[in-house]
C-alpha cells in the first residue's frame, strides 16, 4: 500500500490494466470511478486490478472539474466521518481525504504521453462508448447504472448541494478553491479530451 491515502483504500497508482489490449486505467477517486470499476468488470476482456501503477501502451484517466469533484467529495467525506464542520474550517483545510484531494496527486511520477482523457460530464457514457467501439469494445458501458452512486436516502447529495449553494453564496470560497485546485484547472486546460 502506498500513498497518503492508502489507509482510507485508494492506493497512489492504484489501476486496472488489459493485458490483451495494453490498457492502463488510472483510477482516480469521484471521477465516476464506480461507474467505471462497472464498465471494466461487465466487459468480455479481462480487466485485472493493481495497488500500484503497471505501465502499458496506453492509459485511460477520466478527470472531473475540480469544484464539482471537490463539493461532491466533501459530501462524501463528511458522509463516511460523520462530522460536524463549519464553513470557514472547511474552506480553511479544504483536502481532507482521497475524496478531496487534488486529482494530479493520483497522476504523480506518471509519464501520460499516451494517455486518452476522459472528461467527467453529461457525455462521459458516449465518449467511453464510442472510444470503446475503436478499441474492440475493451469496455462496456451499455446497461451501467449511472455513475452517481450517491442516493437521496443517504443525504451525500443533499451535502453536496449545500456545498454548490455556498460557493455561490459566497464567492470567497470559490476563489480559494479555484486557488487551491490550481494544479488540476491547469492539467485539463492542457490535455485533449478524447469526443470534446
Amino acid at each position: 500500500m502506498s500513498g497518503k491515502w492508502a489507509h482510507l483504500g485508494h492506493n497512489l497508482g492504484e489501476c486496472w490494466v488489459n493485458t490483451n489490449k495494453l490498457i492502463t486505467y488510472i483510477n482516480i477517486p469521484k471521477n465516476a470511478s464506480s461507474y467505471m470499476k462497472a464498465c471494466l468488470m461487465g466487459s468480455k476482456d479481462k480487466w485485472t486490478y493493481y495497488d500500484h501503477f503497471i505501465n502499458q501502451q496506453q492509459n485511460l484517466v477520466l478527470l472531473r472539474d475540480p469544484v464539482d469533484r471537490w463539493c461532491s467529495g466533501m459530501a462524501q467525506s463528511l458522509f463516511n466521518s460523520k462530522m460536524e464542520m463549519s464553513d470557514d474550517s472547511i474552506f480553511e483545510h479544504i483536502t481532507f481525504d482521497d475524496h478531496t484531494e487534488l486529482q494530479t496527486y493520483f497522476l504523480q511520477d506518471i509519464d501520460l504521453t499516451n494517455t486518452v482523457f476522459f472528461l467527467v460530464n453529461d457525455h462521459l457514457t458516449e465518449d467511453l462508448t464510442a472510444w470503446a467501439i475503436g478499441n474492440g469494445n475493451a469496455i462496456n458501458t451499455q446497461d451501467i447504472s449511472k455513475y452517481n452512486n450517491a442516493s437521496s436516502e443517504d443525504n451525500r447529495i443533499n451535502l453536496k448541494q449545500r456545498f454548490l449553494d455556498v460557493i455561490v453564496n459566497y464567492p470567497e470560497y470559490m476563489l480559494k478553491l479555484k486557488k487551491h485546485f490550481e494544479q488540476d484547472y491547469e492539467l485539463i486546460n492542457r490535455v485533449k479530451f478524447y469526443g470534446n
